[in-house]
Parts: structure tokens; sequence; C-alpha cells
């Protein structure tokens, strides 16, 4: 277990997550290998670009100014290691609060892990079991599953696209979206044609792709992230399939989905937060101008873009948020106040209640498409 502990200089160590010492600890449970270390890396470079924002000023607790301490932790994208990641976050470094893990397969097994300990999290997966049913110190940043469904069903009302097929992965994430596809045909609303599901090690998807175009439907969903969701871009071409009849969830918002995909991503539509196309957002509301302002911060620290890096910024900065309106780094204290924030950030609105831990609202998300090797905002957003 890789462990990159991200501090203030020579700032002391702390031992607790409470409001005595100079630093306030925060763990993140984040996927640095493995299958989903496209994700975790875009993570850890918005973690570290967050906390050295925020430690310019410190925050204001209890009289005093103190600093974040990150304590970053690798869970290989497995889900035991990711409980023993957030074990050793709670127990071994006492944490005030968890940013991660970063995926729904490595976020579930670590629920009743933080809810025993009374530790909040923010979850960066996708899938709306994580915060469906409510529990109590569990919270994620990403659109929820139907939410995600319900931008695309406006999409496809638009072009009156009725027939779906679905390539999912075969892991809790893809689950989610291929129920979600599952759900909408038995009530009606698309005619599912098709559905194929995929390891989230396959190197080839024509099998997969042969299956689901021979049904003929009108358009592709497609519910994995890079290079899986490349990979389905290439195989459909191949099937002579028009990219702009293909559609992916919010999880295939990495810079490597077009890299990886090529000519292939070209036309594809997407749900996602506008941040990714933040060249073309113009700034006319508070909101939009927090968007636009890390798109452009973190584009040039890091020489690119990751649609994965706003939502553990947001992450991070919903946990110092709610430190700052309950004025304590209590970890219980986090977790009242995080439950009754309203929070504009990179990924977009936050509205969270006693009954609603999920991520950013409906109107956050837009449709984009691959337009000239680029995601850009699209007319069916």
């Amino acid at each position: 277990m890789v462990t990159l502990s991200v501090g203030t200089g020579c700032a002391k160590e702390q031992s607790s997550g409470g409001d005595d010492s100079s630093q306030i600890v925060i763990g993140a449970d984040l996927e640095l290998s493995g299958p989903a270390a496209v994700q975790g890396e875009a993570y850890q470079r918005a973690l570290k670009m967050v906390q050295a924002d925020i430690n310019k000023t410190g925050i204001k607790v209890g009289g005093k100014t103190k600093k974040i301490k990150l304590i970053i932790r690798d869970n290989k994208s497995t889900p035991d290691e990711s409980v023993t990641v957030a074990k050793a976050l709670i127990n071994n470094d006492h944490v005030a609060a968890i940013v991660g893990a970063g995926a729904s397969p490595t976020t579930m097994p670590v629920i009743p892990v933080v809810e025993k300990a009374k530790i909040p999290m923010i979850s960066m997966g996708s899938s709306g079991a994580i915060v469906n049913p409510v529990q109590k110190y569990v919270f994620k940043t990403p659109g929820n599953t139907d939410i995600i469904g319900n931008v695309m069903m406006k999409a496809f009302a638009k072009k009156k696209i009725k027939k779906i097929a679905v390539l999912s992965v075969d892991n809790p994430y893809g689950e989610a979206g291929l129920k979600e596809w599952q759900a909408l045909d038995k009530a009606g609303k698309i005619d599912l044609v098709a559905h194929q599901k995929f390891s989230d090690s396959v190197k080839d998807l024509s099998v997969q792709a042969t299956k689901v175009t021979a049904a003929k439907p009108d358009a592709v969903v497609v519910w994995a992230i890079p290079p899986q969701s490349g990979l389905a871009a290439k195989a459909l071409r191949q099937k002579k399939f028009p990219g702009d009849h293909v559609y992916y969830d919010t999880g295939a918002g990495s810079e490597l989905f077009v890299k990886g995909a090529g000519a292939a991503s070209e036309g594809s539509y997407m749900v996602h937060s506008r941040v990714l196309a933040g060249n073309e957002i113009t700034a006319t509301t508070p909101a939009a101008q927090t968007e636009k302002n890390f798109f452009t911060e973190y584009s040039a620290k890091y020489g690119g873009f990751s649609g994965f890096a706003p939502m553990a910024a947001d992450a991070l900065n919903l946990i110092v948020a709610a430190i700052k309106k309950g004025g304590s780094a209590d970890p219980q204290d986090i977790q009242k106040s995080l439950e009754n924030l309203s929070y504009d950030g990179a990924f977009g609105t936050y509205q969270f209640s006693s009954t609603n831990h999920g991520g950013v609202s409906e109107s956050s998300l837009t449709v984009l498409q691959v337009k000239n090797g680029t995601w850009s905002l699209s007319d069916l957003g």
C-alpha cells in the first residue's frame, strides 16, 4: 500500500482530527494503480492543487488558523484494498474526513467502515447506490445515475431516439448504469434492444460491438471509464456505427478518452459538467466563474484537463466549507454541516440535506460533444 503524506513544511504531526492541533488531517482513498488509475491520477493532482490554494491563507477554526494535511493512500483499484486504506486512515492517521474512494466498486465496501467509525466520506463514485439509501456519513460528488439518465433522455427526445443498446463495464458502476436503462425500458420510455457487459481489463470490444450493432439501435450508450470507453468508440466505428449516435456517461470524461479513441471519438456525446469545456464557459454567474477558474488553473498547472479532477476538488472543498460553516474539524460536526450545505463547486452546484447526500444537481450537467478532437458544448445540453 503506497502512502503519500502531503503536509505543510515543518508543521508538527497531527495526532487527531480534532481542533487541538495546527493541522486538520484529511485522508484520500484513491485509485493510484490498477484499472482505475486514470481517475486516481487526476484526483491526486486536483487535491494537491486545492490543498495548496487553501493553505495559502489557512482555515480559521476555534480562533486558530489551521492548514490541511493530506494523507493520500493507493487502494490499487480493488475493493479489499480500499477497505484496508480506509481503516488505516481512520485508525492510524486519525483523519477528520475522507475524500474518496474514487470509484463505485472501491466505495461500496467502505461505507460500513466509515459509518461505524463516524467519519464523513465524500466519494467520487457515480453509482446512486452509494447514497441511496442515505447513510449518515457518506456523500458523493458525481451526479447520481438516474440524473445522468434524465439528462441523456432529454437529448434522445430532441433527436427522436427510441431504440437503445448498452455497453457497460461489469462492476457496480457499470451495473448501476445498466439497471437505469433497464428500468427506463420497463417503464416504456425507451426500447432496450441489446446490452453487453465487459471486464474492466478487456483489451478489445469487437465482439460486444458486433452484438449490439446487430440489433440496429438508434443509439448506443457506453457506461465505462478509459481505456474501455475508448475501446468501445473504436469498436463501434469499425462496425460503421456513426459517432454521433454514441453516448457516454460522465465516466468517459478523461482526456485519455479522446486521446485513446482518436478519430473514432469524433461526434460522440457525453453527459458531464460544463467545466470540461471550460474555454467555452461564459462566466456570467459566480458558479460559472468557479468552474472556469478551476479549468484554467488545473490546465495551466498540469498541461491539460481531466473531467475527473473537479470531482475530487469539490470533495475536499466541500469538507473545508463544512469545517468553516460549523467552526469545527470534529468529524461529527463536519457531518452535520455537510448535511446542511449549499455549495457552488468546480463540478457544479450541491444542495445536501438529511435526505439527499447525492452529487451535483441535474442543472449542473449538460451534454458535450467531441468536435475537432476536444470536448465542446453541444446543442443538446
